[in-house]
């Protein structure tokens, strides 16, 4: 059982980042592909002791420099990353209005995780649920510690991660576990209203793949089609597999944004410095573009962006470079 109590909270320095910078250009008011009104600001080095796992979970919180209360987006990052690779992500979100928290999961190569001399699988896997699930059960604490005290909105609240972390969304919004002895256990939190997978995954042996159908918040899934499934078993699965939570998901409101020839890392962009081929920012913008629409919906009940998101044709708006599906 996860222990929800904080027993000790250490805060870090506040940086300010992305305050002045605004994008110069605009595809659609809905689609959001550069930086909004509000200043990005960071306190980025929050630790919060978790005595369930005996250990101090560190957390970055990304926030606009506005009054508030902002909708919250709690992060996940990639195997390897850490809560501090994903500014052009959260940066953006904030600057659109939402503050999104990012932990450090014990699988990251900050802490000294290597696949060479990995912890227990199911240390890793069960304490990357057990830090999404302690971020939720604290939201207060944190956003006092950030400085923003009384500016978190726990009634609206999405889930979002990229590749293992797009797992670990997925999870919140409903995808059962399968456990150890072989049944299949539920960590749905009710207080997650929406998920999303940035280049996340589909199905493997390690999911009860008969229940994707148990996920049946809003959803947003994205890729890019030169990016196979690995999963460190050795096969490489079709760039498709990707896009599991919206092929697979129970939703009634899904999507998928794909971006052609965009890579797991947009080209080193996001959860690993220097990984892939050449920076792809514009990638990356049309999937942060489409996830801002994406949040305006389903929790800021945008009816423009729901409208946007429901007819859009992505193509001529990327010149080929992005489609959007819908369901």
């Amino acid at each position: 059982m996860i222990d929800r109590r904080t027993l000790c909270i250490t805060a870090g320095a506040v940086l300010t980042c992305g305050t002045t910078t605004r994008a110069a250009m605009t595809l659609h008011p809905s689609f959001k592909t550069g930086l909004g009104p509000f200043g990005a600001k960071s306190a980025a080095a929050l630790s919060f002791r978790v005595d369930a796992q005996d250990k101090d979970l560190n957390v970055r919180v990304t926030y606009p420099d506005a009054p508030g209360p902002h909708p919250v987006i709690v992060f996940s990052h990639g195997a390897l990353s850490s809560k501090d690779l994903y500014n052009r992500v959260a940066d953006h979100w904030a600057s659109h209005g939402y503050a999104t928290i990012l932990p450090t999961h014990l699988d990251s190569e900050s802490l000294g995780y290597s696949f060479k001399n990995p912890l227990p699988r199911d240390k890793v896997f069960f304490g990357r649920i057990g830090d999404m699930a302690f971020i939720l059960d604290n939201l207060e604490a944190i956003a006092a510690r950030a400085g923003i005290a009384g500016k978190l909105d726990a009634q609206r609240i999405a889930a979002a991660g990229h590749s293992f972390g797009g797992w670990m969304a997925l999870i919140m919004a409903g995808l059962p576990v399968k456990m150890p002895d072989g049944s299949s256990k539920s960590f749905r939190d009710k207080r997650v209203k929406a998920m999303m997978a940035y280049n996340g995954i589909g199905p493997m042996d390690q999911i009860d793949n008969d229940r994707w159908g148990d996920v049946k918040i809003p959803v947003l899934a994205a890729s890019g089609t030169n990016d196979p499934g690995a999963t460190g078993d050795g096969m490489l699965r079709p760039w498709r597999w990707r896009m599991g939570a919206y092929d697979l998901a129970g939703s009634k409101e899904k999507y998928a944004v794909s971006i052609t020839m965009g890579d797991h890392y947009y080209g080193g962009l996001i959860c690993r410095e220097g990984a892939g081929g050449q920076p792809d920012a514009e990638g990356l913008s049309f999937v942060n573009g489409a996830s801002s629409a994406f949040l305006d919906a389903y929790l800021k009940a945008d009816n423009d962006a729901k409208k946007f998101l429901r007819t859009v044709d992505l193509r001529p708006l990327t010149n080929d470079r992005a489609f959007l599906e819908r369901s």
